[in-house]
């Protein structure tokens, strides 16, 4: 059985580490648009509705991993 203060330790790595998860997908959400358009692997063709529809999916599941994450610590024992 682990001790208070383990489980605490153990809830703080996890919600790290999905927070973690969130902070690269709101990056690769938000920054990979503009490097594919600078790069020319993204066509200035192409539909603009898809690439800020799939942009602002990558931020709202940014957000709900960070809800998570935030929802873990609640659960921090005294």
């Amino acid at each position: 059985m682990l001790n208070t203060a383990a489980r605490n330790e153990r809830r703080k790595l996890t919600a790290s580490f999905i927070n973690a998860i969130s902070s690269g997908t709101i990056l690769a959400a938000l920054v990979v648009p503009f490097i594919g358009f600078g790069l020319g692997t993204v066509q200035p063709s192409a539909n603009v509705l898809n690439i800020v529809g799939l942009s602002g999916f990558g931020v709202v599941l940014a957000l709900m991993l960070h809800k998570v994450a935030r929802d873990i610590l609640k659960g921090l024992e005294e």
